[in-house]
């Protein structure tokens, strides 16, 4: 898809230049080009932002260097797409995922229209010389002067130039090699001695200088032109020349006829020797379609297949085994065969041996002895497809003829291994889901309809399709089917069906390919009876799941034995990168085995799922503010689909006991992962749920508290927080207690009594201290810190802060340590030390980047952009206040709403040192960035010293 208009046109062969109906566009300075040609070389891919930041600066990138990056971009789409709307969506330039993307038709660049020109008359070389040299020289008179000519001396567009140079100069052989074949050698020897200056180890010029000036009656100038060739050769390369430019050499100095022009008709070719003739090669299948996105897949393959005699694809049915199989067949060139043996339909083992002797040609194969006979030491490539259901038989042969037959190698198709002896077995993934698998939907709707090109909005819809199916070719191809009859909508949301909507496929494709049903079925039907009752078991777990979690909801007997035969016959995939190993389903798989449980099976299993799932929670919520906290979180977010389908369920069948262990022991986890919104939806559907003397409403309310604090309503915070200290005062709930009493003193500063505030935090002691719980006295302290620099004592508070660090360090909560340093960089600009404070907050960013903690991230983020323009570099810190606003905005988190006494003054800070258009600009480029961009940049601000570790906090080596 591109964007632009017709009239933009890029010019890269020669100096950079981007015209617009004739006149030509201002682009800027060198990094500004440099930016346009990384974008441009691409070809329509994302660019990450690092790699255009290493692009255009190089080992020498300044701190400020994503912002200035994000003014070109600015710049730029100004000048290119002057009538671009300042908020569009899409357009020419757009920002991508971790990058940035440049929409560019290929006939607007004009070494695309280069590449295609020098194409076509290179195909058209053989038949048709006079069209050919038409074609190739209108290719070459749009070259101005060397490719990116004023980019030539950095490492920007250094293999680019590479390439089109390359292909310039097989342009210019060939144009040369067409006016030879129109008969005008004299006119084509001086182009020819320009390209063997130039290039004089292209051993295609010499040859073609030599054919010139033969057929311009100079015999001798062309032997002594290739004997300068040789010379040229050995010195600079130390190798003889080729054979085609020996046989030339033989040609002339015979004076073969062969050399002597003829009219096309009747021409000829050197002769060379004569060569054996090549046993014809066995009838392959045709493929009907293109294969789309296996192009690494095929390449790895491959490999392997050169690494070792046996390898098996495997995959669950529908991910294009067969298809890839046969690529790799036909593209096989080596010995003997290739041959391919469809085993597919057949049923009897004992047929096997014949099956594949009959496709071998061998008209009769009785057994395995005599197959292996048959091939004795033939160099060959043997394809068996579809072994899956034949696993028993075709293991041994297998086995057998690679032990008796040295040349042979197998490549088998398979939804598990043979598990034979030298084995390598490669897993098929699913196609790509933003690019191949969006590619081979649209493909195959334009086939049923050709009149119907998906739109940019369109496309991204067929991603989200893509995505439900997770990437299965089999179902993209049912469902691309069915654009002749549904739109893109209707497909999507048909999808909660996906069995009745995918259930058309093509009358002559296989029986298990003619329905995404049918082709899950045919998989099942290989398991044995405790497979399938443990795959129905996994149909609960949304999300993936570990072997710990498998055990604990499947019980016993062992589970590992019957996982790993699920996981051999491909219906179980396997993350090999996680630790411990994480498992999960395919989508489609998951719902049909779902589908094929009874009643009472999925409730059964629906109960021990959430029975896990509220243990699970609980342990967590224990566990969030240790050392392991960490650790828990990312077990959590790994854990997110289940324990939302488990309090899904449990809020289904009114079980508010299970509903509100869930989400109470949640709600520190959704307050740091940034599930603002979530975490107040499913805690107040809970406590309505739960009964009013339920021993977990007090953990939920100041759960909710928090969060509806995040979410700017501190008001609302604190009445959760007084209700549950009035049900903990009932109850005796000391626990409870000691956590609110920190959170109604901080609530109470915030509404402007400080006073209050230190009352309740006195209170708040006794109780702490009769919890035992010390991530409460660090949470107790931090609060009091910022109560004091509220009232008025910023140098005591930085004391404060310093215990309240300590203390959480001390037993690990990680939270509350990086809290008081968010309020430290706060005293640090209360004392006009503005280099202080933003140290200390570019730290924090960073710390919370890698524990993923979003909204502590976010607030951070936001007082570093104050204290960023209190130190003088106001348009980094809008640039930052723009990237908090955009994230922040996405999961219904305001640093300034949160932070009422606060918040304003770093916007403050920030935009009464800009203009108010600078200020828009700004902010506006921060809205395109990433959180990692954003701590890339975080990241360029912090000055080390000896012995940092990174974690230590500014307030320890100033005030306090």
């Amino acid at each position: 898809m591109s964007a632009e208009p017709a009239v933009l046109q890029f010019s890269v062969l020669g100096p950079l230049a981007v015209t617009r109906e004739g006149e030509r566009i201002e682009l800027g300075g060198t990094r500004v080009k440099a930016l346009v040609a990384t974008l441009l070389i691409a070809q329509g891919k994302v660019v990450t932002t690092d790699h255009i930041v290493d692009a255009v600066w190089g080992e020498h990138a300044p701190n400020s260097a994503i912002s200035t990056l994000y003014s070109y971009i600015t710049r730029l789409r100004k000048a290119l797409e002057p009538d671009r709307q300042p908020r569009a969506a899409t357009g020419l330039l757009d920002r991508q995922g971790p990058g940035y993307v440049l929409r560019v038709r290929p006939e607007s660049v004009d070494s695309e229209r280069f590449a295609a020109l020098a194409e076509r008359g290179a195909r058209l070389l053989p038949d048709d010389p006079p069209a050919a040299a038409e074609s190739l020289a209108t290719a070459l008179a749009l070259w101005r002067g060397p490719a990116y000519a004023d980019l030539g001396d950095s490492d920007v567009a250094g293999a680019e130039i590479a390439r089109l140079e390359n292909a310039r100069l097989a342009a210019r052989q060939d144009h040369a090699a067409a006016r030879l074949s129109m008969g005008a050698a004299v006119q084509a020897v001086g182009e020819l001695e320009s390209l063997v200056r130039e290039h004089p180890l292209a051993e295609r010029s010499w040859e073609l200088l030599a054919l010139a000036l033969y057929r311009s009656g100079r015999q001798g100038d062309a032997l002594a032109a290739l004997r300068m060739a040789r010379e040229r050769l050995i010195e600079e390369l130390g190798v003889d020349p080729g054979p085609s430019l020996r046989a030339v050499e033989a040609a002339v100095l015979r004076q073969d006829p062969a050399l002597d022009w003829r009219a096309p008709k009747e021409a000829a070719v050197i002769a060379e020797p004569a060569e054996p003739r090549v046993p014809a090669r066995p009838k392959l299948p045709a493929p009907l379609t293109r294969l789309i996105g296996r192009a690494a897949a095929l390449s790895t393959v491959k490999d392997l297949l050169a690494a070792h005699r046996l390898v098996t694809i495997t995959g669950p049915g529908g991910t294009g085994k067969s298809r890839l199989a046969l690529e790799i067949a036909r593209e096989h060139e080596d010995g003997d065969g290739p041959w391919l043996a469809l085993l597919a339909d057949v049923t009897d083992a004992e047929l096997l041996p014949a099956t594949v002797g009959a496709a071998m040609g061998t008209a009769i194969t009785a057994s395995t002895d005599h197959l292996a006979a048959s091939i004795g030491d033939r160099e060959m490539l043997l394809v068996l497809d579809n072994c899956e259901h034949l696993v028993d038989a075709v293991a041994p042969l297998a086995e057998t003829l690679l032990s008796r037959c040295p040349g042979l190698r197998l490549l088998t198709t398979s939804r598990e291994p043979l598990a034979v002896a030298g084995e390598t077995t490669w897993d098929l993934p699913p196609l790509d889901l933003d690019g191949a698998a969006v590619e081979l939907f649209v493909e195959r709707s334009l086939a049923v309809r050709p009149d119907r090109r998906p739109s940019y909005d369109e496309r991204r819809l067929i991603s989200r399709i893509c995505r439900e199916l997770d990437g299965l070719p089999l179902a993209i191809e049912l469902a691309a089917a069915q654009t002749r009859v549904l739109s893109l909508d209707e497909i999507a949301g048909g999808l909660h069906d996906r069995f009745a909507l995918l259930a058309t496929g093509s009358r002559t494709a296989p029986e298990r390919h003619r329905s995404l049903e049918a082709a899950i079925e045919s998989s099942v039907r290989l398991l044995t009876p405790p497979e399938k009752d443990l795959l129905g078991c996994l149909s609960l777990f949304e999300g993936g799941f570990d072997l710990e979690a498998a055990e604990r909801v499947a019980g016993p007997p062992a589970v590992l034995h019957r996982l790993g035969g699920l996981v051999a016959k491909s219906l179980v995939t396997v993350d090999g990168v996680a630790v411990p190993r994480r498992y999960r389903m395919l989508e489609s798989i998951r719902q049909y085995a779902l589908r094929t449980l009874s009643g009472d099976e999925r409730a059964r299993w629906a109960g021990r799922h959430l029975a896990w799932a509220v243990e699970l929670a609980e342990t967590a919520g224990r566990r969030l503010r240790t050392f392991d906290g960490e650790l828990w979180l990312r077990r959590l977010r790994n854990e997110q689909s289940n324990t939302r389908a488990a309090l899904s369920c449990a809020l289904a069948a009114g079980d508010g006991d299970a509903a509100l262990r869930i989400a109470g022991a949640l709600s520190w986890f959704w307050y740091r992962n940034g599930d603002v919104h979530e975490g107040i939806a499913r805690l107040s559907e809970a406590l309505d749920r739960a009964d009013a003397d339920h021993p977990g409403r007090g953990q939920a309310l100041i759960g909710r508290a928090l969060l509806r604090y995040l979410a700017g309503d501190p008001f609302a915070g604190n009445d959760d927080v007084e209700l549950a200290l009035r049900q903990a005062e009932a109850t005796g709930d000391v626990e409870t207690m000691a956590r609110a009493l920190p959170y109604r003193a901080y609530f109470l500063q915030l509404s402007g009594d400080p006073g209050k505030a230190q009352s309740t935090l006195a209170e708040g002691w006794k109780h702490v201290r009769a919890a035992g719980l010390p991530w409460v006295e660090a949470e107790l302290m931090m609060v009091r810190g910022q109560i004091t620099r509220v009232a008025g004592d910023p140098l005591l508070a930085a004391g404060q802060l310093v215990q309240a660090a300590d203390i959480a360090e001390a037993c690990g909560h990680e939270w509350a340590y990086c809290s008081s340093g968010w309020i430290g960089a706060k005293v640090a600009m209360d004392l006009g030390d503005a280099d202080r404070a933003v140290q200390q907050a570019a730290r924090l960013v960073v710390h919370l980047d890698r524990v993923q903690d979003v909204t502590s991230w976010l607030a951070c983020a936001h007082v570093l952009a104050g204290a960023l323009g209190m130190a003088g570099r106001a348009t980094d810190g809008a640039v930052l206040l723009g990237t908090v606003s955009a994230i922040g905005s996405r999961v219904g988190y305001s640093p300034e709403l949160m932070d009422p006494l606060d918040g304003p003054r770093n916007v403050a800070a920030v935009r009464d040192a800009l203009s108010p258009e600078a200020y828009e600009e700004a902010t506006a480029m921060g809205a395109s960035l990433t959180k990692e961009d954003a701590t890339a940049m975080a990241r360029r601000l912090i000055v080390s010293t000896p012995g940092d570790d990174g974690r230590q906090t500014v307030l320890r080596n100033g005030h306090s």
